[in-house]
């Protein structure tokens, strides 16, 4: 700087002054005169290109313009000088600078005239551009790579300003919605939104409430028109505390939604397949504590899902808590586990099932199913075959004692026939014979009228005909049904099992069936009914015999026992009815008359089958009904309805 320079800034205070905030700008500051001679350089210049300010001053500013931009200077310069045109001074452009060490970087140049009398003189203010470059260059970069990864996505992405109309979408959200990505600028959200849908827009609620959220349930509408389901997320833009805009993202979950659907449907169908079975499914973890269960499971429980849930196996069904080592060790061995036959107490009943254990690890968690199935009536049915085949081993041996003791019996009968015929005084034989040798037939037949031996040949043969029905009775009980239909008197069958049992032994010695009043109530109208006569008397013999038993039970009460068989017929039905006075039954006892080997009387005395028996005899084989109405005190009535024209089952 020069002596003529330096009077620029320090011919007075206020020169001082100037020259003062020159020295210390942060912007560069170059001083040059018409013909582009520095004659200044302050020092953040100084810093800028690397040069002293004794090194620049006296030297032209091209020294610090890299080559292609001298040419340009002297042109501005020129044209300026020449024509005063400003087009540079009093302007500001981006140009480019030239270091001592010849590297060029970019700055802001702004050029003002200072005139001096006729000293015109130019100020540069630079500014060193690198950093913001850099700073711009990497920004650029970061927004590019953005730009990449928002393009590589899955996911479709809206960016909304505060109207909520977009302003960017990813090509992902461009190819689900059926628009290309410069079209969807400017679209409200609103647009592509599914009007009908309860759900609010989210642009509303991300713009509008500031929220940040996530849902599943929303819809949008593609350009075709076509709808299609959306799990999406929006999140507001703030600056300085104030919401600009937001970003939405979503996905296409149509496949989602029908895999789910088919998901459910399957896990449906499956619940159905489970919850038909008849049988008691029960899942439980390794701590025997349930997990899953069947519908069979909860009805036998009487609970619902809530209280099934969580529970102990034990608590639920504890009859099982006996099985929960075996659950634990099936969980362990990874082995099924069978019992067969368990038998337990449920409501004062002996129950029978079969349990079966089977382990189960799936998605690391250990646990088993235990799958219950009743089978009481299975054993029962069983036992009842067992007692079917005892019987019918003593029906074959009564059969085989019938037949040995009709052949003596006949012999008997025939012995005194012929005994009565050979003392018979018409007979004209007889007189012979006893004129023969002397006697009279009159006189030998008083004598056998005055010592009864006439009543005694008449009651022989009457006791031989009675016990010849009764031998014939047995053979028609005791012969084994062929399983056919056919026309049979009701009124004739019932006296039949009547005349059985009153030669019954165990009636006659332990009930006193002879002392029970009879009482015949029979319908003229119904004659024959089509039946398995063998089995349809089987039936009633063990209603009457239940009958008789009921009342010698009660003989201390019932002054004047009786049974009364009744007869009628309903329409195309015949009904049969066995009554009797005796002490009756409570609804407990009746509800449960016609199950297998349930009895009312003492051990020894019955097995519980004979109503079983009847039952199934009635309801299976003739497509009839049985029942019983009775109060305790009140006596009891069986009341069998059969089809006339029969109802076997085929």
């Amino acid at each position: 700087m020069n002596e003529n320079d330096k009077s620029l800034f320090s011919a007075d205070s206020d020169g001082a002054l100037i020259g003062a905030m020159v020295q210390s700008a942060v912007d560069g500051i170059i001083v040059i005169d018409e013909r582009g001679t520095v004659h200044m350089l302050n020092p953040a210049a100084e810093r800028m290109f690397g040069y002293l300010a004794e090194e620049v001053i006296g030297q032209n500013v091209k020294l610090l313009m890299p080559e292609s931009y001298r040419d340009e200077h002297d042109q501005y310069l020129r044209n300026y000088l020449l024509t005063g045109v400003r087009r540079i001074i009093g302007s500001g452009r981006e140009v480019a600078g030239r270091r001592r060490d010849g590297s060029v970087f970019p700055m802001y140049l702004s050029v003002g005239e200072v005139s001096l009398g006729e000293c015109r003189m130019f100020t540069g203010i630079v500014q060193d551009l690198t950093e913001r470059k850099q700073a711009e260059e990497q920004i650029a970069r970061l927004k590019h790579r953005q730009e990449l990864i928002l393009d590589a996505v899955g996911d479709g992405i809206l960016g909304l300003d505060e109207a909520g109309t977009i302003s960017f979408a990813n090509p992902a959200a461009s190819a689900m919605l059926g628009w290309e990505r410069e079209q969807l600028i400017g679209i409200p959200l609103q647009f592509l939104w599914v009007s009908d849908n309860p759900v609010q827009c989210p642009a509303e609620r991300v713009l509008q409430e500031g929220l940040t959220f996530r849902s599943e349930d929303g819809w949008f509408v593609r350009r075709s028109g076509d709808r299609f389901p959306v799990a999406y997320s929006g999140t507001p833009i703030r600056e300085d505390h104030r919401i600009v805009g937001a970003v939405i993202s979503f996905q296409d979950i149509t496949e989602r939604k029908q895999t789910a659907q088919e998901l459910q449907r399957m896990r449906s169908y499956l619940k159905n397949i489970i919850d038909s079975m008849p049988s008691v499914l029960v899942g439980v973890d390794s701590d025997g504590r349930v997990a899953e269960w069947n519908q069979q499971a909860a009805q036998v429980c009487g609970l619902d899902a809530a209280q099934l849930r969580g529970r102990k196996l034990a608590e639920l069904f504890p009859h099982l808590e006996a099985h929960q080592e075996q659950i634990k060790n099936a969980i362990l061995t990874r082995t099924p586990v069978h019992n067969e036959r368990v038998s337990f107490d449920l409501e004062g009943q002996t129950r029978y099932a079969d349990i079966v254990i089977y382990p189960l690890v799936t998605n690391g968690t250990a646990g088993a199913v235990v799958r219950v199935d009743d089978v009481t009536n299975r054993v029962l049915i069983e036992q009842m075959m067992v007692q079917t085949e005892k019987m019918m081993s003593v029906g074959g041996l009564a059969a085989g004692m019938a037949h040995e003791i009709n052949n003596p019996l006949s012999a008997v009968l025939q012995s005194c026939q012929n005994v009565l015929r050979r003392l018979a005084p018409e007979l004209l034989a007889n007189r012979q014979v006893a004129e023969h040798l002397g006697l009279n037939l009159d006189t030998v037949q008083a004598y056998l009228e005055e010592r009864d031996i006439l009543k005694f040949l008449a009651g022989i043969r009457e006791a031989g005909n009675r016990a010849s029905r009764i031998v014939a009775d047995m053979l028609s009980f005791s012969r084994r049904s062929n399983a056919e239909f056919g026309p049979a008197p009701v009124a004739d069958m019932l006296d039949t099992v009547l005349r059985l049992a009153n030669s019954d032994y165990d009636l006659k010695k332990n009930y006193d069936f002879r002392r029970i009043d009879i009482v015949r109530d029979y319908d003229p109208a119904l004659e024959n009914i089509c039946c398995d006569r063998t089995e349809i008397e089987q039936v009633l013999l063990n209603l009457i015999k239940n009958a008789a038993q009921a009342l010698a039970v009660n003989k201390q009460t019932v002054q004047s026992p009786r049974i009364v068989l009744r007869t009628r017929r309903e329409g195309d039905d015949a009904i049969i009815e066995v009554e009797d006075n005796g002490p009756g039954m409570d609804d407990a006892t009746r509800r449960r008359v016609f199950e297998p080997f349930y009895t009312t009387k003492v051990a020894g005395i019955g097995t519980g089958l004979g109503l079983s028996v009847s039952f199934f005899i009635v309801t299976e084989q003739h497509r009839g009904e049985i029942s019983v109405s009775s109060m305790p005190g009140q006596g009891a009535c069986f009341m069998i309805r059969l089809p006339v024209n029969g109802g076997r089952m085929g």
